[in-house]
Protein backbone atom coordinates (compact mmCIF):
# COMPACT_ATOMS: atom_id res chain seq x y z
CA UNK A 1 0.00 0.00 0.00
CA UNK A 2 1.15 3.55 -1.04
CA UNK A 3 1.86 6.07 2.05
CA UNK A 4 -0.46 8.51 2.01
CA UNK A 5 0.66 12.12 3.34
CA UNK A 6 1.58 12.85 7.33
CA UNK A 7 -0.52 14.32 9.59
CA UNK A 8 -0.08 14.29 13.15
CA UNK A 9 0.82 15.90 16.67
CA UNK A 10 4.47 15.41 15.32
CA UNK A 11 4.52 16.59 11.97
CA UNK A 12 2.18 19.51 10.34
CA UNK A 13 1.12 19.25 6.91
CA UNK A 14 3.07 21.97 4.91
CA UNK A 15 -0.67 22.71 3.33
CA UNK A 16 -2.25 23.67 7.12
CA UNK A 17 -2.72 27.74 7.42
CA UNK A 18 -0.63 29.52 9.45
CA UNK A 19 -4.05 30.64 11.47
CA UNK A 20 -4.48 26.45 12.31
CA UNK A 21 -0.53 26.21 13.10
CA UNK A 22 -0.41 29.62 15.35
CA UNK A 23 -3.61 28.36 17.12
CA UNK A 24 -1.70 26.28 19.36
CA UNK A 25 0.59 29.27 20.94
CA UNK A 26 -2.60 30.78 23.54
CA UNK A 27 -3.62 27.32 24.54
CA UNK A 28 -2.96 23.80 24.52
CA UNK A 29 -4.44 20.90 22.58
CA UNK A 30 -6.15 19.84 25.36
CA UNK A 31 -7.44 23.09 26.52
CA UNK A 32 -8.76 23.36 22.87
CA UNK A 33 -10.24 19.83 22.35
CA UNK A 34 -12.12 20.72 25.90
CA UNK A 35 -13.53 24.05 24.30
CA UNK A 36 -15.23 21.82 21.91
CA UNK A 37 -16.48 19.45 23.95
CA UNK A 38 -17.44 21.80 26.23
CA UNK A 39 -18.82 24.90 24.43
CA UNK A 40 -17.05 26.25 21.36
CA UNK A 41 -14.49 26.27 19.40
CA UNK A 42 -13.94 27.95 15.86
CA UNK A 43 -11.23 26.50 13.27
CA UNK A 44 -9.01 27.53 9.59
CA UNK A 45 -10.76 25.31 6.65
CA UNK A 46 -9.20 27.82 4.22
CA UNK A 47 -6.52 25.10 2.63
CA UNK A 48 -8.98 22.33 1.88
CA UNK A 49 -9.52 22.38 -2.09
CA UNK A 50 -12.55 23.95 -3.05
CA UNK A 51 -14.67 22.97 -6.10
CA UNK A 52 -17.81 24.81 -7.97
CA UNK A 53 -19.95 23.30 -10.32
CA UNK A 54 -21.78 25.51 -12.59
CA UNK A 55 -24.45 24.92 -15.76
CA UNK A 56 -27.62 23.98 -16.28
CA UNK A 57 -26.77 20.39 -16.49
CA UNK A 58 -24.10 20.23 -13.09
CA UNK A 59 -26.53 17.70 -11.32
CA UNK A 60 -27.01 15.72 -14.11
CA UNK A 61 -22.89 15.25 -14.78
CA UNK A 62 -21.90 15.71 -10.82
CA UNK A 63 -24.32 12.75 -10.76
CA UNK A 64 -22.62 10.41 -12.92
CA UNK A 65 -19.30 11.68 -11.43
CA UNK A 66 -19.43 10.76 -7.68
CA UNK A 67 -20.17 7.75 -5.87
CA UNK A 68 -23.87 9.95 -4.17
CA UNK A 69 -26.88 10.88 -5.16
CA UNK A 70 -26.72 14.53 -6.69
CA UNK A 71 -29.55 14.51 -8.92
CA UNK A 72 -32.33 14.14 -6.35
CA UNK A 73 -31.34 16.75 -4.09
CA UNK A 74 -32.76 20.02 -3.10
CA UNK A 75 -31.54 23.39 -2.63
CA UNK A 76 -30.24 23.60 0.46
CA UNK A 77 -29.24 19.91 0.82
CA UNK A 78 -26.11 18.02 0.27
CA UNK A 79 -24.27 14.67 0.95
CA UNK A 80 -20.53 12.98 1.66
CA UNK A 81 -19.27 11.44 -1.55
CA UNK A 82 -16.19 9.63 -3.16
CA UNK A 83 -14.63 10.14 -6.97
CA UNK A 84 -14.06 6.68 -7.54
CA UNK A 85 -11.71 4.24 -10.10
CA UNK A 86 -12.97 1.76 -11.85
CA UNK A 87 -11.78 -0.78 -9.91
CA UNK A 88 -14.04 1.09 -7.12
CA UNK A 89 -10.59 2.54 -5.59
CA UNK A 90 -11.09 5.99 -4.17
CA UNK A 91 -9.36 9.09 -5.62
CA UNK A 92 -10.37 11.51 -3.08
CA UNK A 93 -13.70 12.37 -0.79
CA UNK A 94 -16.05 15.36 -1.17
CA UNK A 95 -18.46 17.29 0.68
CA UNK A 96 -21.13 18.45 -1.51
CA UNK A 97 -23.53 21.96 -1.10
CA UNK A 98 -26.63 22.43 -3.63
CA UNK A 99 -27.41 25.78 -4.42
CA UNK A 100 -29.57 27.73 -6.41
CA UNK A 101 -27.08 29.16 -8.59
CA UNK A 102 -24.25 26.07 -8.34
CA UNK A 103 -22.83 23.28 -6.61
CA UNK A 104 -19.99 23.74 -4.16
CA UNK A 105 -17.12 20.91 -3.11
CA UNK A 106 -14.93 21.03 -0.60
CA UNK A 107 -12.21 18.07 -0.51
CA UNK A 108 -8.74 17.83 1.26
CA UNK A 109 -5.68 20.34 1.06
CA UNK A 110 -3.86 20.17 -2.19
CA UNK A 111 -6.38 17.93 -4.15
CA UNK A 112 -9.00 20.22 -5.73
CA UNK A 113 -6.93 20.90 -8.57
CA UNK A 114 -6.55 17.12 -9.60
CA UNK A 115 -10.00 15.98 -8.91
CA UNK A 116 -11.38 19.27 -10.89
CA UNK A 117 -8.88 18.08 -13.57
CA UNK A 118 -9.61 14.46 -13.72
CA UNK A 119 -13.25 15.02 -13.60
CA UNK A 120 -13.07 17.79 -16.45
CA UNK A 121 -12.16 15.15 -18.15
CA UNK A 122 -15.77 13.55 -18.61
CA UNK A 123 -16.99 16.74 -19.22
CA UNK A 124 -18.46 16.19 -23.13
CA UNK A 125 -20.81 17.88 -24.33
CA UNK A 126 -22.90 18.72 -20.84
CA UNK A 127 -23.77 22.60 -20.30
CA UNK A 128 -21.64 22.27 -17.12
CA UNK A 129 -18.15 23.36 -15.98
CA UNK A 130 -15.93 22.81 -13.00
CA UNK A 131 -13.35 25.08 -11.55
CA UNK A 132 -10.78 25.18 -9.01
CA UNK A 133 -11.61 27.79 -6.41
CA UNK A 134 -9.32 27.24 -3.77
CA UNK A 135 -8.27 30.86 -3.77
CA UNK A 136 -11.45 32.05 -3.96
CA UNK A 137 -13.51 31.72 -0.42
CA UNK A 138 -12.43 31.18 2.98
CA UNK A 139 -13.40 28.41 4.61
CA UNK A 140 -14.08 28.41 8.21
CA UNK A 141 -15.93 25.50 11.06
CA UNK A 142 -17.61 26.34 14.00
CA UNK A 143 -17.96 23.00 16.70
CA UNK A 144 -19.25 22.58 19.87
CA UNK A 145 -22.67 22.40 22.17
CA UNK A 146 -22.91 26.19 21.80
CA UNK A 147 -22.16 26.41 18.28
CA UNK A 148 -25.66 26.92 16.75
CA UNK A 149 -26.34 29.84 19.79
CA UNK A 150 -23.25 31.19 18.53
CA UNK A 151 -23.82 31.92 14.93
CA UNK A 152 -27.82 33.04 16.19
CA UNK A 153 -26.10 35.23 18.50
CA UNK A 154 -23.00 36.51 16.07
CA UNK A 155 -24.73 36.53 12.60
CA UNK A 156 -28.77 37.00 13.43
CA UNK A 157 -29.45 33.20 11.79
CA UNK A 158 -31.10 29.81 12.90
CA UNK A 159 -29.31 27.06 12.04
CA UNK A 160 -30.62 25.03 14.73
CA UNK A 161 -32.73 22.67 12.77
CA UNK A 162 -30.22 22.25 9.59
CA UNK A 163 -29.63 18.28 9.44
CA UNK A 164 -25.93 16.99 8.40
CA UNK A 165 -24.94 18.08 5.44
CA UNK A 166 -27.64 20.79 5.02
CA UNK A 167 -27.16 24.27 4.08
CA UNK A 168 -28.54 28.14 4.22
CA UNK A 169 -27.31 30.86 2.50
CA UNK A 170 -27.51 34.12 4.73
CA UNK A 171 -27.28 38.03 3.72
CA UNK A 172 -24.60 39.21 6.94
CA UNK A 173 -22.69 42.00 7.85
CA UNK A 174 -19.50 40.45 6.74
CA UNK A 175 -21.60 39.76 3.20
CA UNK A 176 -22.94 36.60 1.89
CA UNK A 177 -22.15 33.32 3.96
CA UNK A 178 -23.15 29.59 2.89
CA UNK A 179 -23.22 27.59 6.07
CA UNK A 180 -23.70 23.55 5.96
CA UNK A 181 -24.23 21.59 9.28
CA UNK A 182 -20.93 18.84 9.06
CA UNK A 183 -19.78 16.66 11.73
CA UNK A 184 -15.80 17.31 11.38
CA UNK A 185 -15.49 16.81 15.39
CA UNK A 186 -17.95 14.42 16.96
CA UNK A 187 -19.88 17.91 18.24
CA UNK A 188 -22.44 19.62 16.58
CA UNK A 189 -20.92 21.82 13.72
CA UNK A 190 -21.10 24.19 10.74
CA UNK A 191 -18.74 24.84 7.52
CA UNK A 192 -19.17 28.85 6.54
CA UNK A 193 -17.89 29.62 2.81
CA UNK A 194 -17.67 33.42 2.10
CA UNK A 195 -15.70 35.30 -0.42
CA UNK A 196 -11.75 35.48 0.36
CA UNK A 197 -11.66 38.87 0.44
CA UNK A 198 -14.39 38.97 3.61
CA UNK A 199 -12.72 36.37 5.29
CA UNK A 200 -10.55 38.26 7.96
CA UNK A 201 -13.87 40.09 8.88
CA UNK A 202 -15.56 37.00 9.33
CA UNK A 203 -13.32 35.26 11.30
CA UNK A 204 -13.18 38.19 13.47
CA UNK A 205 -17.01 38.23 14.12
CA UNK A 206 -16.66 34.31 14.90
CA UNK A 207 -13.80 34.52 17.16
CA UNK A 208 -14.64 38.06 19.48
CA UNK A 209 -14.94 37.50 23.21
CA UNK A 210 -12.64 34.95 23.58
CA UNK A 211 -13.81 32.21 21.67
CA UNK A 212 -11.03 28.70 21.58
CA UNK A 213 -8.80 29.35 18.42
CA UNK A 214 -8.90 25.49 17.40
CA UNK A 215 -5.43 24.56 15.84
CA UNK A 216 -4.26 21.39 13.34
CA UNK A 217 -3.01 19.36 16.47
CA UNK A 218 -6.24 19.87 18.04
CA UNK A 219 -8.76 19.33 15.42
CA UNK A 220 -7.06 16.02 14.20
CA UNK A 221 -7.36 14.62 17.78
CA UNK A 222 -10.94 15.89 17.42
CA UNK A 223 -11.49 13.74 14.19
CA UNK A 224 -10.13 11.05 15.59
CA UNK A 225 -12.08 10.80 18.95
CA UNK A 226 -15.05 10.98 16.69
CA UNK A 227 -13.51 8.30 13.81
CA UNK A 228 -13.56 10.36 11.00
CA UNK A 229 -11.93 8.89 8.38
CA UNK A 230 -9.69 11.55 6.34
CA UNK A 231 -8.73 10.79 2.79
CA UNK A 232 -4.60 10.85 2.08
CA UNK A 233 -4.56 8.66 5.82
CA UNK A 234 -7.26 6.28 6.28
CA UNK A 235 -8.46 5.80 2.78
CA UNK A 236 -6.39 6.18 -0.53
CA UNK A 237 -5.93 4.58 -4.06
CA UNK A 238 -5.85 1.13 -2.30
CA UNK A 239 -9.50 1.42 -0.52
CA UNK A 240 -12.45 0.74 -1.32
CA UNK A 241 -15.06 2.98 0.62
CA UNK A 242 -17.46 -0.01 2.20
CA UNK A 243 -13.87 -1.02 3.83
CA UNK A 244 -13.94 2.19 5.58
CA UNK A 245 -17.50 2.15 6.43
CA UNK A 246 -18.26 5.34 4.85
CA UNK A 247 -21.81 3.76 3.77
CA UNK A 248 -22.88 7.44 4.14
CA UNK A 249 -20.94 8.29 0.58
CA UNK A 250 -22.74 5.60 -1.15
CA UNK A 251 -26.64 5.71 -2.84
CA UNK A 252 -27.14 2.04 -3.79
CA UNK A 253 -29.51 3.15 -5.92
CA UNK A 254 -28.53 5.54 -8.30
CA UNK A 255 -27.81 5.25 -11.73
CA UNK A 256 -23.90 4.54 -13.12
CA UNK A 257 -21.17 5.96 -12.04
CA UNK A 258 -17.40 5.12 -12.39
CA UNK A 259 -16.19 2.20 -9.62
CA UNK A 260 -20.19 1.45 -9.25
CA UNK A 261 -20.04 -2.52 -10.33
CA UNK A 262 -16.91 -3.01 -7.63
CA UNK A 263 -19.14 -1.18 -4.62
CA UNK A 264 -22.14 -2.65 -5.38
CA UNK A 265 -20.49 -6.64 -6.32
CA UNK A 266 -18.66 -5.95 -2.28
CA UNK A 267 -21.95 -5.14 -0.74
CA UNK A 268 -23.99 -6.94 -2.18
CA UNK A 269 -22.78 -10.57 -2.96
CA UNK A 270 -19.60 -10.37 -1.13
CA UNK A 271 -17.94 -8.56 1.89
CA UNK A 272 -14.82 -6.31 2.42
CA UNK A 273 -11.60 -8.21 3.78
CA UNK A 274 -10.34 -5.40 5.79
CA UNK A 275 -12.33 -2.92 8.07
CA UNK A 276 -11.65 0.50 9.47
CA UNK A 277 -11.82 -0.15 13.18
CA UNK A 278 -10.96 2.34 16.11
CA UNK A 279 -7.57 1.50 18.27
CA UNK A 280 -6.82 1.86 21.63
CA UNK A 281 -3.09 1.26 22.99
CA UNK A 282 -2.01 0.24 25.76
CA UNK A 283 -0.04 3.10 27.58
CA UNK A 284 1.45 5.54 25.17
CA UNK A 285 3.74 3.53 23.37
CA UNK A 286 6.07 5.25 20.55
CA UNK A 287 3.96 4.07 17.22
CA UNK A 288 4.29 5.17 13.45
CA UNK A 289 1.92 5.37 10.79
CA UNK A 290 1.31 2.85 9.09
CA UNK A 291 2.50 0.09 11.67
CA UNK A 292 1.38 -3.29 10.75
CA UNK A 293 -1.13 -5.44 13.61
CA UNK A 294 -0.13 -8.93 14.27
CA UNK A 295 -2.27 -11.65 16.17
CA UNK A 296 -0.41 -12.86 19.44
CA UNK A 297 2.04 -15.33 19.50
CA UNK A 298 2.06 -15.11 15.52
CA UNK A 299 4.28 -12.39 13.75
CA UNK A 300 4.35 -14.16 10.34
CA UNK A 301 2.05 -12.43 9.02
CA UNK A 302 0.10 -8.79 9.70
CA UNK A 303 -3.10 -8.76 10.42
CA UNK A 304 -3.92 -5.21 9.49
CA UNK A 305 -1.93 -1.69 10.03
CA UNK A 306 -2.44 1.65 11.57
CA UNK A 307 -3.45 4.94 9.72
CA UNK A 308 -3.83 7.81 12.02
CA UNK A 309 -2.76 8.32 16.25
CA UNK A 310 -3.51 10.47 18.65
CA UNK A 311 -3.19 11.07 21.92
CA UNK A 312 -6.91 11.71 23.06
CA UNK A 313 -6.97 14.54 25.59
CA UNK A 314 -11.03 13.45 26.55
CA UNK A 315 -10.02 9.97 26.95
CA UNK A 316 -6.12 10.63 28.54
CA UNK A 317 -5.29 7.66 26.32
CA UNK A 318 -3.25 6.74 23.17
CA UNK A 319 -6.16 6.08 20.26
CA UNK A 320 -5.52 5.84 16.56
CA UNK A 321 -7.61 4.07 13.46
CA UNK A 322 -6.40 1.13 11.38
CA UNK A 323 -7.58 -1.56 9.58
CA UNK A 324 -7.82 -5.36 10.50
CA UNK A 325 -8.46 -8.23 8.58
CA UNK A 326 -12.58 -9.10 9.46
CA UNK A 327 -11.76 -11.64 11.74
CA UNK A 328 -9.99 -9.06 13.83
CA UNK A 329 -12.27 -6.58 13.51
CA UNK A 330 -14.72 -6.82 16.16
CA UNK A 331 -14.76 -4.71 19.44
CA UNK A 332 -12.65 -6.46 21.90
CA UNK A 333 -9.91 -8.14 19.73
CA UNK A 334 -6.52 -7.60 20.56
CA UNK A 335 -3.46 -6.96 18.50
CA UNK A 336 -0.01 -6.32 18.69
CA UNK A 337 1.35 -2.96 16.91
CA UNK A 338 5.23 -2.78 16.09
CA UNK A 339 6.34 -0.06 18.37
CA UNK A 340 10.12 1.45 19.03
CA UNK A 341 10.44 -0.88 21.86
CA UNK A 342 9.02 -3.85 20.50
CA UNK A 343 5.82 -3.57 20.01
CA UNK A 344 2.69 -2.40 22.09
CA UNK A 345 -0.93 -3.88 22.59
CA UNK A 346 -3.46 -2.58 21.22
CA UNK A 347 -7.50 -3.58 21.24
CA UNK A 348 -10.19 -2.77 18.86
CA UNK A 349 -12.80 -0.51 20.19
CA UNK A 350 -16.41 0.62 19.08
CA UNK A 351 -16.51 4.14 17.54
CA UNK A 352 -16.47 6.85 17.79
CA UNK A 353 -14.55 6.88 20.94
CA UNK A 354 -16.79 9.51 22.27
CA UNK A 355 -20.51 10.05 21.88
CA UNK A 356 -21.64 12.20 18.94
CA UNK A 357 -24.87 14.07 18.29
CA UNK A 358 -24.67 13.39 14.76
CA UNK A 359 -25.97 9.44 14.23
CA UNK A 360 -23.20 6.90 12.74
CA UNK A 361 -23.42 5.67 9.48
CA UNK A 362 -24.34 1.78 9.01
CA UNK A 363 -24.74 -0.46 6.36
CA UNK A 364 -28.54 -0.49 4.56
Amino acid sequence: MACPSRWSSATRDPRVSDRMAIATVDTSVAEQVAAVRGGLGVFDLSDRGKLRVTGSERATWFHGMGSNDVEGLSVGAGNLGAVLTDRGKMLGDYRLIVREEDLLVDTEPGLGAALAERLDRFLISEDAAISDEADAWSLFGIAGPAAAARLSDRLSVDVGGLEEHASLTATTDDGDVTIACRNRTGEMGYDLWIARDAGEALWATLTADGVAEVGADALEALRIEAAIARYGMDTDEDIIPLEAGLYQAIDFEKGCYVGQEIVARMHYRGHPNKLLVGLRFDGEPTVELRAELFEEGDDSKARGFVTSLAHSPTLGAMIGLGYARTQFAEAGSRLRAAAADGFAWVEVVPTPFVPSPFPEAKAP
